[in-house]
């Protein structure tokens, strides 16, 4: 007797892994309503900033023609700030004066103003990182789904760059935006001189900076996210740990990227310059502390400084340290690059944690 044969069984088609444009799909899918509530913030700030800074571009150009050639653009920042005006003109600088909340008696026409939009948008980046990045891998890990989403074809590290790399992208270009418009907004209270762009709330939200904190905050909530494997946990680090480096930055680290130029004298002039510190010391080169100095020059009115000459007399010197205007494009490159050597390091760190998770 014979036995017929069992017929061998078909091999398996080679599983193809899924493509780069289906994972980003699935990463939409999966995070659209963050990124809408990201777009939704992100699109109410740039739609206010447009429209104030059409107002406030108007009442510039308005207090433009009505001064003479001579007292336009440098020569208002020459001066300090808007210069002595006219009766005719009087009212243009208080209407343009009134969107930044000071000058000669001017009152803010909002209680939103120039002054203010940007202390207020030093949070988003903060917020935006932290409650996109922070759910992004945290999520899966918490309730588990992770399991099923790493045997679909795709790969643990592949899935993970593919949640990872489209949102911070995404981010990181319409953080600049918002960014670029804001420049276009405080443009003018810069060509006035009314302001300089070194102030914290100024040189935070301009240039690649504003960009370059939204995708460091994505980067360290990811991270978190990965590490505590709990959303809201991770999301709450992540706001404390991004408010400790903002403000240490802003504080403390910031104005030492580059040496400070020491001058002795005056106050260093031009608008613009960011002054580091000032001391006073004997014409030897002692120092001493300023109530000594106050004491021997006599006394002065409130918030006036000793001159030069009267210092000079009494045998003491004043010196200050500062940062030229003219830096600002080099400290602005300096905060972002090292943003962005961070933001690269915590993206790949979380994509190797990953990596050696056991599933």
């Amino acid at each position: 007797m014979t036995a017929a044969a069992i017929p061998g069984r078909p091999e398996r088609a080679a599983v193809r892994p899924v493509t780069w444009t289906r994972l980003a799909w699935v990463t939409w899918r999966q995070h659209r309503a963050a990124l809408a509530g990201a777009g939704a913030l992100l699109g109410v700030i740039a739609a206010y900033l447009a429209y104030m800074g059409w107002e406030i571009h108007r009442a510039y150009d308005s207090l433009n023609a009505c001064l003479p050639a001579s007292l336009r653009g440098p020569a208002m920042r020459q001066a300090g700030g808007p210069p002595a005006v006219t009766p005719a003109c009087g009212a243009l600088e208080r209407a343009f004066m009134s969107f930044y909340g000071s000058g000669r008696g001017s009152v803010a026409s909002s209680g939103i103003n120039a002054q203010v939009v940007p202390f207020l948008l030093l949070a988003v980046p903060v917020l935006v990182g932290a409650f996109v990045g922070g759910p992004v891998l945290a999520r899966e890990l918490e309730s588990g789904t992770f399991r099923f989403a790493w045997t679909q074809g795709a790969g643990r590290v592949r899935l993970a760059a593919a949640r990872l790399v489209p949102l911070a992208v995404v981010l990181t270009a319409a953080a600049y935006g918002v960014s670029a418009l804001l420049s276009w907004y405080i443009g003018p209270f810069v060509q006035a001189g009314v302001t300089g762009k070194y102030p914290m709330q100024l040189f935070g939200t301009m240039g690649t900076d504003f960009a370059a904190w939204t995708l460091f905050s994505f980067a360290v909530a990811a991270f978190a996210g990965v590490l505590l494997r709990r959303t809201v946990p991770a999301m709450a680090a992540s706001l404390v740990v991004l408010t400790t480096a903002d403000v240490v930055t802003m504080m403390a680290l910031r104005q030492h990227y580059a040496t400070p130029i020491v001058v002795t004298g005056n106050e260093p002039a031009g608008l613009g310059n960011l002054v580091v510190g000032n001391w006073f010391t004997t014409t030897s080169g002692v120092p001493v502390n300023q109530a000594t100095v106050f004491s021997a020059v006599g006394r002065l009115p409130f918030g006036v400084t000793p001159s030069p000459a009267l210092l000079a007399a009494h045998h003491y010197l004043q010196w200050w340290s500062y940062q030229p205007a003219s830096r600002w494009w080099q400290f602005q490159l300096t905060e972002g690059g090292w943003l962005l050597a961070a933001s690269l390091f915590l993206i790949a760190a979380t994509v190797l944690l990953i990596r050696r998770r056991p599933a």
